[in-house]
Parts: structure tokens; sequence; C-alpha cells
């Protein structure tokens, strides 16, 4: 029993190594889509979503459907700072995409190789 306390707060002390270095890399995404209603009327229709910055020049990853269709991208960093982001590269078949704010100076999460996974990590 001593031995798997050992080992579990070894596994806790991990996750929050991962979480210290990783959650600043993370970011919330609003978008503004218009949308056309039955009446020919063009509404404002707001979405949001989460992101991850991959690159300090303001390069951040996140799922197509959370930015399809988007007229407008917001981006908040873990500051609260809010910046203007820009679409740059979408893949909808993987449900991935790549949003674009103008800073340079961002903290930036490391991409894994994803055949090293392990279940429950």
């Amino acid at each position: 029993m001593k031995e798997e306390a050992i080992l579990a707060y070894r596994d806790e002390a991990e996750v929050l190594d991962i979480l210290e270095k990783v959650s600043r890399c993370v970011v919330n995404i609003s978008t503004i889509r218009l949308i056309q209603n039955i009446f020919y009327q063009v509404l404002p229709v707001k979405g949001m979503g989460s992101g991850t910055i991959i690159s300090s020049e303001g390069y951040i990853l996140t799922n197509n459907h959370v930015v399809e269709g988007a007229e407008r991208i917001a981006v908040t960093l873990w500051n609260g700072e809010v910046l203007e982001g820009r679409l740059v590269g979408t893949c909808a078949i993987h449900d991935m995409s790549v949003a674009k704010v103008d800073r340079a100076d961002l903290p930036s999460a490391e991409l894994g190789d994803s055949d090293k996974l392990r279940i429950g990590f």
C-alpha cells in the first residue's frame, strides 16, 4: 500500500509539473458568425472554444468546428488579455485549424509524439 501511495504521489507531481508548464498556453477562443434567418435578416451568433498556443509567434491550434465560418475571432490569454485572431489554415476532415494573433512573445506548448502516448496519461 505504501508503494502505491508513493507512485500515486509521483504521478500527481508529474501531472502538476505538466499543468504548470502548459497552463499559460491554453487560450479561450470566442467567435462571431453571421447567419441569415428565414426573414433574410443577418444575425450574429456567438461561439466559444479553446485552443493551444503552439508557437511563440502567436500560432494557435484549435478545432475547425470552433472557428469555421467565423467573421471574428477573439483570443483570450491566461492573463485576461484579449487579442484579435485570424484564421490561417483549416482541415475540416481532421477538425483542425490554425489561428494567428499578432504577438511574438507568447509561451507555447511543445507538441509531443502521439506514438508515445500511454493510456491514462
